[in-house]
């Protein structure tokens, strides 16, 4: 007779216990040792380090790939334990240094609103008992839609199963942040990432199962697509046939996309079920790391400006000849990347500026790099002319005695601080482009902006009035990246009027 897979691999009905320590704090008791885990501690352990260690063996994972958040299945690991060990395979490298794991999924066991804390001090399992990080807690209790909710915790199994595999991986003292997402957005999930995104000393755990059905090609279909969207951050796109936590999948999705992190496939996909006896259906399982840029970047960005200084002229005459086109065709100009440096090809933001007899007479820009550098710049270029209703029109005639300036963003940052006050002293006035995003509000200033407000306090109050939020608004959600720009300027040339002719004709 076939079991129900719902009772093996997502949780089982059993009895709740919740019981409070002798100093009247609560403690949270096992609801799913024996199903999908060992019910013995010994067991547990041995079980979860053993995968563990057969998935670094399979794996071979690069020593210098070590992602700072992983999404990992909650199954049963009879089914699941390869898929989940290979994402804490990924992170146990971090071992030395970690001393908090958030552990974040969705509930099975019934709709609750908003994000689930737990109010337990304790989880207990059968190995040991975990304390919950109560200080973590209070400060994601500041964020509109987080509150604790016992009940959500009770008999839901997905985030205890990844403890065997935390007790196999992390040092004893580590602490743990449970955290349920039901009814919220996508942007309040990123929010609570963002909150807990810390350092070293933090990892980052999504449970949730792949795609299930009784069809297993379809399946297997679908578990292509989620790892299509999933590395590509397309979190728009992740829905409940991809991911039993879609929520908690796509607001890690949203974080990631926001600080240009990247996500990998760490595992090949596996599933479970077809004509095994002891479930009724198609289960997937999948191991995804989000990696974080590290400080090559800032190498990278001096090589890219190298470049870009190499090459000024020709970056900035396909600005000239967008505009000329403009005139000429009625649209941007269509540029072929094959005859330019790769480095064009990147994903990049600019803005171009139109200046005639030392006045501006149009600009345009992108805050977030979307298309190659190279479209960006003829599409701004085309926009500062033809689309910037604020200066009078530039002529044709006008172009051939105008000049142009290209600015370059780089990717940006984010600044990590405790308050309004630290932010504020972390500034680099003259030189930090800034870019404020507080949930749906967005706002940018170019670094040239602090000559018009020259301290960081007015500069700041100034950029979230851009945002459409008052001058001294402030919450424990506000996001602040920096950037930097290099500039390149047709003035600079040698023949700065050479831009506006076709390469290779000469006035």
């Amino acid at each position: 007779m076939k079991l129900k897979s719902l009772l093996i691999l997502i949780c089982a009905v059993l009895p709740v216990a919740a019981a409070f320590a002798g100093d009247g704090e609560k403690i949270r008791y096992p609801v799913a040792a024996g199903t999908l885990y060992p019910r013995k501690g010994a067991d547990l352990v041995k079980k979860a380090a053993d995968l563990i260690d057969a998935a670094d063996g399979r794996l071979r994972l690069p020593a210098d790939e070590i992602p700072k958040a992983v999404i990992v299945p909650h199954g049963a690991q009879i089914f699941a334990g390869d898929a989940t060990a290979a994402g804490y395979a990924a992170l146990r490298r971090l071992k030395p240094f970690v001393r908090r794991v958030v552990l974040i999924g969705s509930s099975h066991r019934g709709r609750y609103y908003g994000i689930s804390l737990s109010d337990a001090r304790y989880w207990e399992m059968p190995d040991r008992r975990f304390e919950v990080d109560g200080e973590m807690n209070e400060k994601l209790l500041k964020i509109q839609g987080i509150d604790y909710d016992g009940d959500a915790h009770e008999a839901e199994s997905s985030l205890e199963s990844q403890l065997p595999f935390v007790s196999a991986v992390f040092s004893k003292d580590v602490k743990i942040v449970p955290v349920l997402v039901e009814d919220a957005s996508v942007e309040q999930v990123a929010d609570l990432i963002d909150a807990v995104w810390g350092g070293l000393e933090t990892v980052v755990i999504v449970s949730a199962d792949m795609a299930s059905g009784k069809d297993a090609d379809k399946v297997e279909k679908t578990m292509r697509e989620a790892v299509g969207l999933t590395e590509n951050k397309e979190y728009g796109r992740i829905k409940k046939r991809h991911f039993c936590a879609p929520l908690p999948v796509a607001g890690l999705l949203a974080y990631a996309a926001e600080n240009g992190s990247t996500v990998k496939l760490i595992d090949s996909l596996a599933t479970s079920g077809a004509g095994d006896l002891r479930t009724d259906g198609t289960f997937g399982y999948g191991a995804f790391g989000v990696y974080e840029n590290d400080d090559g970047a800032r190498d990278d960005w001096e090589h890219v400006e190298s470049v870009l200084r190499e090459n000024q002229e020709s970056l900035l005459r396909v600005a000239a000849q967008s505009i000329v086109s403009g005139f000429e065709r009625g649209r941007p100009l269509r540029v072929s990347e094959s005859r330019y440096p790769e480095e064009f090809a990147r994903k990049t933001a600019t803005f171009v500026n139109v200046y005639h007899n030392g006045v501006l007479r149009g600009g345009a820009g992108t805050g977030e790099p979307a298309r190659s550098l190279l479209d960006d710049v003829s599409e701004n270029a085309y926009n500062a002319v033809f689309s910037d209703f604020r200066f009078v029109p530039l002529t044709e005639d006008e172009i051939k005695t105008a000049e142009l300036s290209v600015s370059v963003l780089t990717a940006p940052a984010q600044i990590r601080f405790d308050g309004e006050d630290d932010l504020l002293s972390k500034l680099n006035p003259q030189q930090d482009g800034l870019i404020l995003r507080e949930r749906s509000n967005k706002a940018l200033f170019l670094p040239q902006i602090w000559g018009t407000f020259p301290s960081p306090k007015e500069f700041l109050a100034h950029l979230k009035q851009k945002a459409g939020l008052p001058a001294n608004y402030w919450s424990p959600t506000v996001k602040i990246y920096r950037f930097r720009v290099i500039d390149l300027n047709s003035g600079d040339l040698e023949d700065p009027m050479s831009v506006w002719l076709p390469k290779g004709r000469k006035k």
